[in-house]
């Protein structure tokens, strides 16, 4: 205990009692507000708050859920799609016809990309 607490006067210079009566002021505001936010949460979560709105998502939110929504194979066909230049909007508006000579295309480099992996893993 350092000689001026000792002496009971804090560090502002206020008597020691002065402080203690400070504390508990401001443990009681915390408390006050403390309870006031868990309160404000307890109705915001139960009802919603209101007067917010949630934005419409981004473009890029939107195709971010897309992406993370596809399965593994989707995911490496679109990859092989984009190796082409063809985007999946691009695939998606080409007639049966079309999609079935570009889905060739991506087996036959899947097939070549599988067979180049397993040659590294011979030598």
């Amino acid at each position: 205990m350092s000689s001026v607490n000792f002496l009971g006067i804090n560090a502002a210079g206020q008597p020691a009692s002065a402080a203690k009566n400070s504390n508990a002021n401001v443990g009681e505001s915390f408390r006050a507000a403390f309870a006031d936010a868990t309160e404000r949460n307890r109705s915001a979560m139960g009802q919603g708050v209101s007067g917010a709105s949630q934005a419409a998502p981004s473009q890029a939110e939107k195709e971010f859920l897309d992406y993370a929504g596809m399965s593994l194979e989707d995911k490496m066909f679109y990859a092989a799609l984009a190796s082409l230049g063809i985007s999946k909007e691009e695939y998606d508006a080409m007639s049966a016809a079309e999609r079935l000579e570009v889905a060739k295309k991506v087996a036959l480099a899947m097939q070549q990309l599988a067979k180049a992996e397993n040659t590294q893993e011979v030598l």
